[in-house]
Protein backbone atom coordinates (compact mmCIF):
# COMPACT_ATOMS: atom_id res chain seq x y z
CA UNK A 1 0.00 0.00 0.00
CA UNK A 2 1.41 3.43 -0.82
CA UNK A 3 2.54 5.41 2.20
CA UNK A 4 0.82 8.62 3.14
CA UNK A 5 2.70 11.62 1.91
CA UNK A 6 4.54 13.64 4.47
CA UNK A 7 2.74 16.44 6.30
CA UNK A 8 3.35 20.16 6.15
CA UNK A 9 6.56 19.98 8.09
CA UNK A 10 6.61 16.19 8.08
CA UNK A 11 10.14 15.08 8.71
CA UNK A 12 9.04 12.26 10.97
CA UNK A 13 5.80 10.29 11.15
CA UNK A 14 5.52 10.22 14.92
CA UNK A 15 2.36 9.51 16.84
CA UNK A 16 1.66 10.51 20.40
CA UNK A 17 4.07 11.70 23.01
CA UNK A 18 7.71 10.63 22.95
CA UNK A 19 9.10 8.43 25.64
CA UNK A 20 12.78 8.50 26.32
CA UNK A 21 13.72 6.23 29.18
CA UNK A 22 17.06 4.50 29.01
CA UNK A 23 17.39 4.94 25.28
CA UNK A 24 17.57 8.71 25.57
CA UNK A 25 19.87 8.64 28.52
CA UNK A 26 22.44 6.47 26.84
CA UNK A 27 21.31 5.50 23.38
CA UNK A 28 22.44 8.63 21.55
CA UNK A 29 25.57 10.65 22.06
CA UNK A 30 25.63 14.26 20.94
CA UNK A 31 28.49 15.13 18.59
CA UNK A 32 28.89 18.34 20.59
CA UNK A 33 28.22 17.00 24.08
CA UNK A 34 29.85 18.79 26.98
CA UNK A 35 29.41 18.92 30.74
CA UNK A 36 27.27 21.78 31.99
CA UNK A 37 28.00 23.51 35.30
CA UNK A 38 25.58 22.37 37.96
CA UNK A 39 23.71 25.69 37.94
CA UNK A 40 23.30 25.66 34.16
CA UNK A 41 22.24 22.04 34.23
CA UNK A 42 19.53 22.83 36.76
CA UNK A 43 18.27 25.78 34.74
CA UNK A 44 18.20 23.68 31.56
CA UNK A 45 16.20 21.02 33.38
CA UNK A 46 13.65 23.59 34.59
CA UNK A 47 13.33 25.14 31.15
CA UNK A 48 12.95 21.69 29.61
CA UNK A 49 10.01 20.94 31.91
CA UNK A 50 8.39 24.29 31.10
CA UNK A 51 8.74 23.53 27.38
CA UNK A 52 7.26 20.08 27.92
CA UNK A 53 4.26 21.56 29.70
CA UNK A 54 3.82 24.14 26.95
CA UNK A 55 4.03 21.51 24.25
CA UNK A 56 1.39 19.39 26.01
CA UNK A 57 -0.69 22.52 26.83
CA UNK A 58 -0.73 21.96 30.60
CA UNK A 59 -1.33 24.98 32.83
CA UNK A 60 0.45 25.88 36.03
CA UNK A 61 -2.46 24.34 37.94
CA UNK A 62 -2.20 21.17 35.80
CA UNK A 63 -5.33 22.12 33.86
CA UNK A 64 -5.72 21.18 30.20
CA UNK A 65 -5.23 24.46 28.36
CA UNK A 66 -6.60 23.08 25.09
CA UNK A 67 -9.84 22.22 26.86
CA UNK A 68 -9.94 25.59 28.62
CA UNK A 69 -9.22 27.47 25.38
CA UNK A 70 -11.97 25.60 23.51
CA UNK A 71 -14.49 26.67 26.13
CA UNK A 72 -13.35 30.29 25.93
CA UNK A 73 -12.95 30.56 22.15
CA UNK A 74 -15.99 28.52 21.12
CA UNK A 75 -18.44 28.24 24.00
CA UNK A 76 -18.61 31.19 26.34
CA UNK A 77 -15.90 33.71 25.52
CA UNK A 78 -14.21 35.74 28.23
CA UNK A 79 -16.38 36.90 31.14
CA UNK A 80 -17.87 40.35 30.61
CA UNK A 81 -15.57 42.91 32.17
CA UNK A 82 -16.61 45.40 34.83
CA UNK A 83 -13.43 47.35 34.14
CA UNK A 84 -13.22 48.07 30.38
CA UNK A 85 -9.72 48.75 29.12
CA UNK A 86 -8.60 50.57 26.02
CA UNK A 87 -6.50 48.10 24.05
CA UNK A 88 -4.54 48.39 20.80
CA UNK A 89 -3.77 45.12 18.99
CA UNK A 90 -0.93 45.40 16.47
CA UNK A 91 -1.37 43.05 13.52
CA UNK A 92 -4.49 41.56 11.89
CA UNK A 93 -3.29 38.04 11.24
CA UNK A 94 -5.12 35.11 12.90
CA UNK A 95 -3.54 35.88 16.29
CA UNK A 96 -4.32 39.59 16.29
CA UNK A 97 -7.82 39.18 14.90
CA UNK A 98 -8.73 36.52 17.46
CA UNK A 99 -7.23 38.47 20.37
CA UNK A 100 -9.16 41.58 19.34
CA UNK A 101 -12.38 39.59 18.86
CA UNK A 102 -12.21 38.00 22.32
CA UNK A 103 -11.40 41.28 24.07
CA UNK A 104 -14.06 43.24 22.18
CA UNK A 105 -16.73 40.66 23.01
CA UNK A 106 -15.70 40.90 26.67
CA UNK A 107 -16.46 44.62 26.68
CA UNK A 108 -13.06 46.20 26.14
CA UNK A 109 -12.49 49.12 23.77
CA UNK A 110 -10.33 47.56 21.05
CA UNK A 111 -8.47 48.94 18.04
CA UNK A 112 -6.67 46.56 15.68
CA UNK A 113 -3.93 48.07 13.53
CA UNK A 114 -2.99 46.40 10.24
CA UNK A 115 -0.08 47.54 8.06
CA UNK A 116 -1.60 46.17 4.87
CA UNK A 117 -3.93 48.59 3.17
CA UNK A 118 -5.80 45.97 1.15
CA UNK A 119 -6.26 42.83 3.27
CA UNK A 120 -6.12 41.23 6.70
CA UNK A 121 -4.92 37.70 7.44
CA UNK A 122 -1.14 37.97 7.67
CA UNK A 123 0.37 34.77 6.28
CA UNK A 124 -3.14 33.47 5.63
CA UNK A 125 -3.47 34.71 2.07
CA UNK A 126 -5.62 33.42 -0.79
CA UNK A 127 -5.05 34.53 -4.39
CA UNK A 128 -8.49 35.44 -5.79
CA UNK A 129 -9.47 36.99 -9.11
CA UNK A 130 -5.88 36.69 -10.32
CA UNK A 131 -6.16 33.86 -12.84
CA UNK A 132 -7.44 33.72 -16.41
CA UNK A 133 -10.47 31.84 -15.12
CA UNK A 134 -11.66 34.32 -12.48
CA UNK A 135 -13.54 31.56 -10.67
CA UNK A 136 -10.29 29.90 -9.57
CA UNK A 137 -8.36 30.65 -6.40
CA UNK A 138 -5.20 29.30 -4.76
CA UNK A 139 -3.30 29.59 -1.51
CA UNK A 140 -0.28 31.84 -1.16
CA UNK A 141 0.01 30.90 2.52
CA UNK A 142 -1.63 28.47 4.94
CA UNK A 143 -3.46 25.72 3.07
CA UNK A 144 -4.30 22.76 5.34
CA UNK A 145 -5.64 22.09 8.83
CA UNK A 146 -4.95 18.78 10.65
CA UNK A 147 -7.67 17.19 12.73
CA UNK A 148 -5.42 17.38 15.79
CA UNK A 149 -5.90 21.18 15.85
CA UNK A 150 -9.40 21.41 17.36
CA UNK A 151 -9.26 25.15 18.05
CA UNK A 152 -9.01 25.94 14.34
CA UNK A 153 -11.61 23.43 13.16
CA UNK A 154 -14.08 24.44 15.85
CA UNK A 155 -13.60 28.14 15.08
CA UNK A 156 -14.36 27.45 11.42
CA UNK A 157 -17.58 25.72 12.42
CA UNK A 158 -18.54 28.48 14.85
CA UNK A 159 -18.12 31.19 12.21
CA UNK A 160 -19.91 29.19 9.51
CA UNK A 161 -16.75 28.66 7.48
CA UNK A 162 -17.12 25.45 5.49
CA UNK A 163 -14.35 22.88 5.44
CA UNK A 164 -13.74 19.75 3.39
CA UNK A 165 -10.98 17.10 3.08
CA UNK A 166 -7.50 18.11 1.99
CA UNK A 167 -5.81 15.11 0.40
CA UNK A 168 -2.27 15.07 1.72
CA UNK A 169 -1.89 11.83 -0.24
CA UNK A 170 -3.31 11.55 -3.74
CA UNK A 171 -6.63 9.81 -4.32
CA UNK A 172 -8.38 8.58 -7.43
CA UNK A 173 -10.21 11.33 -9.35
CA UNK A 174 -13.88 11.94 -8.52
CA UNK A 175 -13.43 10.68 -4.97
CA UNK A 176 -16.60 11.88 -3.19
CA UNK A 177 -16.39 14.26 -0.25
CA UNK A 178 -18.53 13.89 2.86
CA UNK A 179 -21.76 15.89 2.75
CA UNK A 180 -20.68 17.49 6.01
CA UNK A 181 -17.49 17.17 8.04
CA UNK A 182 -17.77 15.34 11.36
CA UNK A 183 -18.07 17.18 14.69
CA UNK A 184 -14.91 18.51 16.29
CA UNK A 185 -14.21 16.35 19.32
CA UNK A 186 -11.39 16.68 21.83
CA UNK A 187 -10.73 14.21 24.64
CA UNK A 188 -8.71 15.68 27.50
CA UNK A 189 -6.21 13.88 29.68
CA UNK A 190 -8.58 14.83 32.51
CA UNK A 191 -11.14 12.41 31.08
CA UNK A 192 -13.51 15.16 29.91
CA UNK A 193 -14.61 15.16 26.26
CA UNK A 194 -15.47 18.39 24.45
CA UNK A 195 -17.46 18.46 21.22
CA UNK A 196 -19.27 21.08 19.17
CA UNK A 197 -21.89 18.54 18.03
CA UNK A 198 -21.74 19.98 14.50
CA UNK A 199 -21.47 18.15 11.22
CA UNK A 200 -22.09 14.70 9.88
CA UNK A 201 -20.98 11.17 10.73
CA UNK A 202 -17.41 10.05 11.37
CA UNK A 203 -15.13 10.40 8.37
CA UNK A 204 -12.34 8.11 7.21
CA UNK A 205 -10.01 9.45 4.49
CA UNK A 206 -9.94 7.42 1.27
CA UNK A 207 -7.00 5.14 0.57
CA UNK A 208 -3.99 6.71 -1.11
CA UNK A 209 -3.77 5.99 -4.84
CA UNK A 210 0.04 6.25 -4.90
CA UNK A 211 0.06 7.73 -8.41
CA UNK A 212 1.93 10.97 -7.77
CA UNK A 213 5.48 10.98 -9.10
CA UNK A 214 9.01 10.85 -7.76
CA UNK A 215 11.56 12.24 -10.23
CA UNK A 216 15.10 12.11 -8.84
CA UNK A 217 18.56 11.18 -10.08
CA UNK A 218 17.25 10.52 -13.57
CA UNK A 219 14.61 8.04 -12.37
CA UNK A 220 10.83 8.52 -12.55
CA UNK A 221 8.46 6.30 -10.55
CA UNK A 222 5.09 6.59 -8.87
CA UNK A 223 4.88 6.52 -5.10
CA UNK A 224 3.26 3.09 -5.30
CA UNK A 225 6.17 1.80 -7.40
CA UNK A 226 8.66 3.24 -4.93
CA UNK A 227 6.85 1.59 -2.02
CA UNK A 228 6.99 -1.75 -3.86
CA UNK A 229 10.71 -1.46 -4.73
CA UNK A 230 12.48 1.25 -2.68
CA UNK A 231 15.97 0.14 -3.69
CA UNK A 232 15.43 1.29 -7.28
CA UNK A 233 15.48 4.91 -6.11
CA UNK A 234 17.56 4.53 -2.97
CA UNK A 235 20.55 3.07 -4.79
CA UNK A 236 20.82 6.19 -6.95
CA UNK A 237 22.11 8.10 -3.92
CA UNK A 238 25.23 5.90 -3.69
CA UNK A 239 26.33 3.50 -1.01
CA UNK A 240 24.65 0.22 -0.17
CA UNK A 241 20.96 0.43 -1.13
CA UNK A 242 18.60 0.10 1.79
CA UNK A 243 15.42 -1.84 1.23
CA UNK A 244 12.86 0.41 2.89
CA UNK A 245 11.30 3.70 1.87
CA UNK A 246 12.91 6.80 3.32
CA UNK A 247 9.84 7.43 5.43
CA UNK A 248 9.96 3.94 6.89
CA UNK A 249 13.65 4.41 7.65
CA UNK A 250 12.93 7.63 9.50
CA UNK A 251 10.13 6.01 11.46
CA UNK A 252 12.43 3.18 12.49
CA UNK A 253 15.07 5.68 13.60
CA UNK A 254 12.77 7.14 16.22
CA UNK A 255 10.42 4.31 17.12
CA UNK A 256 12.49 3.54 20.19
CA UNK A 257 11.39 6.89 21.61
CA UNK A 258 7.70 6.64 20.80
CA UNK A 259 5.12 5.99 23.48
CA UNK A 260 1.35 6.10 23.10
CA UNK A 261 -0.76 9.02 24.23
CA UNK A 262 -2.55 6.78 26.73
CA UNK A 263 0.31 7.30 29.19
CA UNK A 264 -0.49 9.26 32.39
CA UNK A 265 0.07 12.97 31.86
CA UNK A 266 2.77 13.15 34.55
CA UNK A 267 4.70 10.50 32.63
CA UNK A 268 4.32 12.45 29.41
CA UNK A 269 5.63 15.60 31.10
CA UNK A 270 8.61 13.70 32.44
CA UNK A 271 9.41 12.01 29.15
CA UNK A 272 9.17 15.24 27.16
CA UNK A 273 11.26 17.10 29.74
CA UNK A 274 14.07 14.62 29.27
CA UNK A 275 13.65 14.83 25.51
CA UNK A 276 14.01 18.61 25.51
CA UNK A 277 16.96 18.51 27.88
CA UNK A 278 18.89 15.81 26.03
CA UNK A 279 18.16 16.54 22.38
CA UNK A 280 17.56 20.27 22.13
CA UNK A 281 21.15 20.87 21.00
CA UNK A 282 20.88 18.29 18.18
CA UNK A 283 20.37 19.34 14.61
CA UNK A 284 18.43 16.88 12.49
CA UNK A 285 21.70 15.98 10.75
CA UNK A 286 23.38 15.32 14.13
CA UNK A 287 20.42 13.21 15.22
CA UNK A 288 20.63 10.96 12.17
CA UNK A 289 24.42 10.66 12.40
CA UNK A 290 24.13 9.67 16.04
CA UNK A 291 21.74 6.92 14.96
CA UNK A 292 24.49 5.48 12.78
CA UNK A 293 23.15 6.67 9.44
CA UNK A 294 25.50 6.92 6.47
CA UNK A 295 25.67 9.94 4.18
CA UNK A 296 23.83 8.33 1.22
CA UNK A 297 20.92 7.42 3.47
CA UNK A 298 20.77 10.95 4.89
CA UNK A 299 20.88 12.42 1.39
CA UNK A 300 18.08 10.13 0.21
CA UNK A 301 15.89 11.15 3.13
CA UNK A 302 16.80 14.78 2.60
CA UNK A 303 15.73 14.66 -1.03
CA UNK A 304 12.59 12.55 -0.78
CA UNK A 305 11.25 13.87 2.54
CA UNK A 306 12.11 17.55 2.05
CA UNK A 307 14.83 17.51 4.70
CA UNK A 308 17.81 18.72 2.67
CA UNK A 309 17.47 22.44 3.28
CA UNK A 310 16.62 21.94 6.97
CA UNK A 311 19.10 19.33 8.12
CA UNK A 312 20.92 22.00 10.13
CA UNK A 313 17.77 23.05 11.99
CA UNK A 314 16.98 21.75 15.46
CA UNK A 315 15.47 18.27 15.57
CA UNK A 316 13.18 18.96 18.52
CA UNK A 317 10.73 21.31 16.75
CA UNK A 318 10.20 18.70 14.07
CA UNK A 319 9.65 15.93 16.60
CA UNK A 320 7.20 18.09 18.53
CA UNK A 321 5.28 19.03 15.41
CA UNK A 322 4.85 15.49 14.25
CA UNK A 323 4.26 13.97 17.65
CA UNK A 324 1.20 16.22 17.77
CA UNK A 325 0.02 15.28 14.27
CA UNK A 326 -0.60 11.55 13.86
CA UNK A 327 0.68 9.73 10.75
CA UNK A 328 -2.94 8.88 9.92
CA UNK A 329 -4.22 12.41 10.54
CA UNK A 330 -7.07 13.75 8.46
CA UNK A 331 -6.41 17.14 6.92
CA UNK A 332 -9.03 19.73 6.04
CA UNK A 333 -9.13 22.77 3.80
CA UNK A 334 -11.51 25.73 3.74
CA UNK A 335 -13.94 26.19 0.88
CA UNK A 336 -13.24 29.43 -0.93
CA UNK A 337 -9.69 29.56 0.43
CA UNK A 338 -8.11 29.72 3.87
CA UNK A 339 -8.56 33.50 3.93
CA UNK A 340 -12.30 32.83 4.28
CA UNK A 341 -11.56 32.20 7.98
CA UNK A 342 -9.70 35.46 8.56
CA UNK A 343 -12.27 37.28 6.41
CA UNK A 344 -14.96 36.04 8.81
CA UNK A 345 -13.03 37.30 11.83
CA UNK A 346 -12.52 40.60 10.04
CA UNK A 347 -16.27 40.99 9.58
CA UNK A 348 -16.79 40.27 13.29
CA UNK A 349 -14.45 43.14 14.20
CA UNK A 350 -15.75 45.58 11.59
CA UNK A 351 -14.56 49.18 12.05
CA UNK A 352 -12.41 48.06 14.98
CA UNK A 353 -9.72 47.38 12.36
CA UNK A 354 -7.71 50.29 10.95
CA UNK A 355 -5.96 49.39 7.70
CA UNK A 356 -2.73 50.81 6.30
CA UNK A 357 -1.30 51.59 9.75
CA UNK A 358 2.21 50.22 10.34
CA UNK A 359 3.62 50.55 13.83
CA UNK A 360 7.04 52.19 14.03
CA UNK A 361 7.26 52.94 17.76
CA UNK A 362 5.67 51.81 21.00
CA UNK A 363 6.17 53.88 24.15
CA UNK A 364 4.83 52.98 27.55
CA UNK A 365 4.61 54.53 30.99
CA UNK A 366 3.15 53.34 34.28
CA UNK A 367 -0.29 54.47 33.12
CA UNK A 368 -0.55 53.66 29.43
CA UNK A 369 0.95 53.04 26.01
CA UNK A 370 1.36 55.20 22.91
CA UNK A 371 1.78 53.69 19.47
CA UNK A 372 3.16 55.65 16.55
CA UNK A 373 2.18 54.48 13.06
CA UNK A 374 2.94 55.46 9.47
CA UNK A 375 0.37 55.17 6.71
CA UNK A 376 0.77 52.44 4.11
CA UNK A 377 -1.04 52.77 0.79
CA UNK A 378 -0.07 49.64 -1.13
CA UNK A 379 -0.08 45.84 -1.01
CA UNK A 380 2.02 43.68 1.28
CA UNK A 381 4.15 42.54 -1.67
CA UNK A 382 4.68 46.05 -3.11
CA UNK A 383 6.29 48.72 -0.91
CA UNK A 384 4.31 51.94 -0.58
CA UNK A 385 5.65 54.86 -2.58
CA UNK A 386 3.21 57.39 -1.17
CA UNK A 387 4.79 59.80 1.36
CA UNK A 388 3.86 58.38 4.76
CA UNK A 389 1.90 60.37 7.30
CA UNK A 390 2.30 59.58 10.98
CA UNK A 391 -0.22 59.39 13.80
CA UNK A 392 -0.29 58.26 17.41
CA UNK A 393 -2.79 56.14 19.29
CA UNK A 394 -3.01 56.05 23.10
CA UNK A 395 -4.35 53.12 25.07
CA UNK A 396 -4.16 51.39 28.42
CA UNK A 397 -2.51 48.25 27.01
CA UNK A 398 -1.13 46.84 23.77
CA UNK A 399 -0.94 43.38 22.26
CA UNK A 400 1.85 42.97 19.68
CA UNK A 401 0.78 40.22 17.27
CA UNK A 402 3.24 40.68 14.42
CA UNK A 403 6.21 38.42 13.57
CA UNK A 404 9.45 38.88 15.48
CA UNK A 405 11.11 39.85 12.21
CA UNK A 406 8.71 42.80 11.96
CA UNK A 407 9.14 43.70 15.65
CA UNK A 408 12.85 44.07 14.86
CA UNK A 409 12.07 47.22 12.86
CA UNK A 410 10.02 48.87 15.62
CA UNK A 411 11.35 51.10 18.38
CA UNK A 412 10.31 50.52 21.99
CA UNK A 413 10.61 53.14 24.71
CA UNK A 414 11.75 52.17 27.24
CA UNK A 415 13.61 49.33 25.50
CA UNK A 416 12.27 45.83 25.80
CA UNK A 417 14.01 43.57 28.30
CA UNK A 418 17.32 42.08 27.24
CA UNK A 419 15.86 38.56 27.01
CA UNK A 420 13.04 39.81 24.76
CA UNK A 421 15.43 41.79 22.53
CA UNK A 422 17.69 38.75 22.27
CA UNK A 423 14.75 36.58 21.18
CA UNK A 424 13.62 39.18 18.62
CA UNK A 425 17.10 39.35 17.15
CA UNK A 426 18.11 35.72 17.45
CA UNK A 427 15.13 33.46 16.74
CA UNK A 428 15.52 31.97 13.28
CA UNK A 429 12.96 33.16 10.74
CA UNK A 430 12.63 30.71 7.89
CA UNK A 431 11.99 31.33 4.20
CA UNK A 432 9.23 29.77 2.11
CA UNK A 433 8.32 30.45 -1.52
CA UNK A 434 5.43 29.21 -3.63
CA UNK A 435 4.96 29.33 -7.39
CA UNK A 436 1.43 28.62 -8.67
CA UNK A 437 0.53 27.89 -12.29
CA UNK A 438 -2.89 27.84 -13.93
CA UNK A 439 -3.77 25.14 -16.48
CA UNK A 440 -6.62 24.91 -18.99
CA UNK A 441 -7.41 21.34 -18.01
CA UNK A 442 -6.60 19.13 -15.02
CA UNK A 443 -4.38 16.87 -17.09
CA UNK A 444 -2.97 15.19 -13.97
CA UNK A 445 -6.43 13.69 -13.33
CA UNK A 446 -6.66 12.10 -16.78
CA UNK A 447 -5.94 8.54 -17.86
CA UNK A 448 -5.42 5.30 -16.02
CA UNK A 449 -2.81 6.89 -13.74
CA UNK A 450 -4.78 10.07 -13.05
CA UNK A 451 -4.83 11.37 -9.50
CA UNK A 452 -6.29 14.12 -7.37
CA UNK A 453 -4.55 15.95 -4.54
CA UNK A 454 -1.23 14.81 -3.09
CA UNK A 455 2.17 15.93 -4.26
CA UNK A 456 5.14 15.07 -6.45
CA UNK A 457 8.79 15.28 -5.43
CA UNK A 458 11.74 16.12 -7.65
CA UNK A 459 15.40 16.99 -7.27
CA UNK A 460 15.03 19.85 -9.74
CA UNK A 461 14.58 23.35 -8.24
CA UNK A 462 10.80 22.93 -7.90
CA UNK A 463 11.40 20.29 -5.18
CA UNK A 464 7.74 19.71 -4.29
CA UNK A 465 4.53 20.22 -6.29
CA UNK A 466 1.03 19.93 -4.84
CA UNK A 467 -2.25 19.40 -6.67
CA UNK A 468 -5.74 20.63 -5.76
CA UNK A 469 -7.93 18.36 -3.69
CA UNK A 470 -10.99 20.09 -5.09
CA UNK A 471 -11.63 22.47 -7.98
CA UNK A 472 -14.70 24.65 -7.73
CA UNK A 473 -15.81 28.15 -8.54
CA UNK A 474 -15.58 31.07 -6.13
CA UNK A 475 -19.09 32.09 -7.19
CA UNK A 476 -20.50 28.63 -6.62
CA UNK A 477 -21.27 28.22 -10.33
CA UNK A 478 -20.22 25.55 -12.80
CA UNK A 479 -17.05 23.67 -12.01
CA UNK A 480 -14.05 25.07 -13.93
CA UNK A 481 -12.37 22.81 -16.48
CA UNK A 482 -8.89 23.82 -15.38
CA UNK A 483 -7.10 24.23 -12.10
CA UNK A 484 -4.15 25.79 -10.31
CA UNK A 485 -1.11 23.70 -9.35
CA UNK A 486 1.34 24.62 -6.63
CA UNK A 487 4.19 23.86 -9.02
CA UNK A 488 6.99 24.66 -6.60
CA UNK A 489 6.93 24.79 -2.81
CA UNK A 490 10.31 25.35 -1.18
CA UNK A 491 11.70 26.23 2.24
CA UNK A 492 14.92 27.61 3.69
CA UNK A 493 17.90 27.84 1.29
CA UNK A 494 15.85 26.23 -1.48
CA UNK A 495 13.36 29.10 -1.18
CA UNK A 496 16.05 31.80 -1.06
CA UNK A 497 17.28 30.72 -4.47
CA UNK A 498 13.80 31.30 -5.90
CA UNK A 499 13.67 34.63 -4.11
CA UNK A 500 16.64 35.82 -6.19
CA UNK A 501 14.54 35.49 -9.35
CA UNK A 502 11.99 37.98 -10.64
CA UNK A 503 8.31 36.90 -10.46
CA UNK A 504 8.28 36.20 -14.20
CA UNK A 505 11.47 34.15 -13.95
CA UNK A 506 9.96 32.09 -11.12
CA UNK A 507 6.94 31.24 -13.27
CA UNK A 508 9.14 30.24 -16.21
CA UNK A 509 11.45 28.08 -14.09
CA UNK A 510 8.54 26.41 -12.28
CA UNK A 511 6.82 25.65 -15.59
CA UNK A 512 9.89 23.93 -16.97
CA UNK A 513 10.45 22.10 -13.69
CA UNK A 514 6.92 20.71 -13.86
CA UNK A 515 7.49 19.78 -17.52
CA UNK A 516 10.51 17.78 -16.38
CA UNK A 517 8.17 15.68 -14.23
CA UNK A 518 5.20 15.26 -16.59
CA UNK A 519 6.63 15.93 -20.04
CA UNK A 520 6.89 19.17 -21.96
CA UNK A 521 4.13 18.55 -24.51
CA UNK A 522 1.31 18.34 -22.01
CA UNK A 523 2.50 20.93 -19.50
CA UNK A 524 3.37 23.64 -22.03
CA UNK A 525 0.23 23.02 -24.09
CA UNK A 526 -2.13 23.24 -21.11
CA UNK A 527 -0.51 26.25 -19.39
CA UNK A 528 -2.76 29.32 -19.62
CA UNK A 529 0.16 31.71 -19.39
CA UNK A 530 -0.83 32.86 -15.89
CA UNK A 531 1.40 32.15 -12.93
CA UNK A 532 1.81 33.76 -9.51
CA UNK A 533 4.48 33.50 -6.84
CA UNK A 534 4.67 34.30 -3.16
CA UNK A 535 7.97 34.84 -1.38
CA UNK A 536 7.32 35.19 2.33
CA UNK A 537 10.85 36.37 2.98
CA UNK A 538 10.28 39.24 0.56
CA UNK A 539 6.83 40.11 1.94
CA UNK A 540 7.82 43.24 3.76
CA UNK A 541 5.27 42.95 6.59
CA UNK A 542 5.85 39.24 7.25
CA UNK A 543 9.63 39.24 6.61
CA UNK A 544 9.71 35.46 6.59
CA UNK A 545 7.50 32.40 6.67
CA UNK A 546 7.74 31.23 10.28
CA UNK A 547 10.00 31.00 13.30
CA UNK A 548 11.70 27.60 13.06
CA UNK A 549 14.22 27.08 15.85
CA UNK A 550 17.86 26.20 15.37
CA UNK A 551 19.59 23.96 17.96
CA UNK A 552 19.47 25.44 21.49
CA UNK A 553 17.10 28.27 20.55
CA UNK A 554 14.08 26.80 22.32
CA UNK A 555 15.82 26.57 25.68
CA UNK A 556 17.72 29.84 25.25
CA UNK A 557 15.27 32.15 23.44
CA UNK A 558 11.76 30.78 23.01
CA UNK A 559 10.28 31.51 26.43
CA UNK A 560 11.04 35.21 26.14
CA UNK A 561 8.94 35.50 22.98
CA UNK A 562 5.73 35.34 25.05
CA UNK A 563 6.60 37.19 28.25
CA UNK A 564 4.68 40.35 29.17
CA UNK A 565 6.67 43.60 29.05
CA UNK A 566 4.99 46.08 31.36
CA UNK A 567 1.73 47.01 29.61
CA UNK A 568 2.62 45.16 26.42
CA UNK A 569 1.52 41.58 25.70
CA UNK A 570 2.69 39.39 22.82
CA UNK A 571 0.82 36.93 20.59
CA UNK A 572 1.49 35.01 17.39
CA UNK A 573 2.32 31.46 16.35
CA UNK A 574 6.00 32.23 17.04
CA UNK A 575 5.20 32.44 20.77
CA UNK A 576 4.06 28.79 20.77
CA UNK A 577 5.48 25.40 19.93
CA UNK A 578 3.19 25.28 16.90
CA UNK A 579 4.95 27.81 14.67
CA UNK A 580 3.62 28.14 11.11
CA UNK A 581 0.26 26.65 12.10
CA UNK A 582 -2.95 28.65 12.58
CA UNK A 583 -3.48 26.57 15.74
CA UNK A 584 -0.42 28.21 17.27
CA UNK A 585 -1.79 31.66 16.46
CA UNK A 586 -5.13 30.84 18.09
CA UNK A 587 -3.51 29.36 21.21
CA UNK A 588 -1.46 32.51 21.61
CA UNK A 589 -4.50 34.72 21.06
CA UNK A 590 -6.51 33.10 23.85
CA UNK A 591 -3.49 33.22 26.17
CA UNK A 592 -2.81 36.92 25.47
CA UNK A 593 -6.48 37.87 25.78
CA UNK A 594 -6.70 36.04 29.12
CA UNK A 595 -3.54 37.73 30.39
CA UNK A 596 -4.81 41.19 29.57
CA UNK A 597 -8.42 40.58 30.62
CA UNK A 598 -7.20 39.43 34.04
CA UNK A 599 -5.19 42.57 34.77
CA UNK A 600 -6.34 44.85 37.57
Amino acid sequence: MPEKTIGRRGFFSVAGALAVGAAVGGGLRSPTAYALPASDSGRTRNVAEELAREMLQIGEDNSDLTLDYLKILIDQGLPKTADPKKVVVVGAGPAGLTTGWLLKNAGHEVTVLEANSNRTGGRVKTFRDRFEDKRLYAEAGAMRLPDSHPLVLALCDKLGVKRRPFYISDVVPDTPSPLAPPPVTYTSFTGETWTNHNGGPAYRPPAAAGRTLIRVNGERVTRAEYAADPSRINRTFGGAPFGTTTRAALNAAIEKYVRGVDQPIDRQIGDWSVMFEKFEHFSTFDFLLAQGWEQPQIQAVGTLENLSSRLHYGVIPMLVDHALIRPDATFWEIEGGTATLTDALTRELGTTIQMGCRMTQLSQTDTGVRITTVSEQDRDDVPSRVPASTRTIDADYAVVAIPLSAVRFCTFEPPLSYSKRRAVIGMHQDAATKVLLEFKTRFWESGAQGFRGGGCVTDNPNRFAYFPSHVDALDGGDRPAGGVVLASYTWSDDALRWDSLTPDERVDQALHGLADIFGSDTVLREFTGVGLSQSWMQAHYALGEATIAMPNQLTELHQATRTVEGRVHFAGDHTTLKPAWIAGALESAVRAALELHSRR
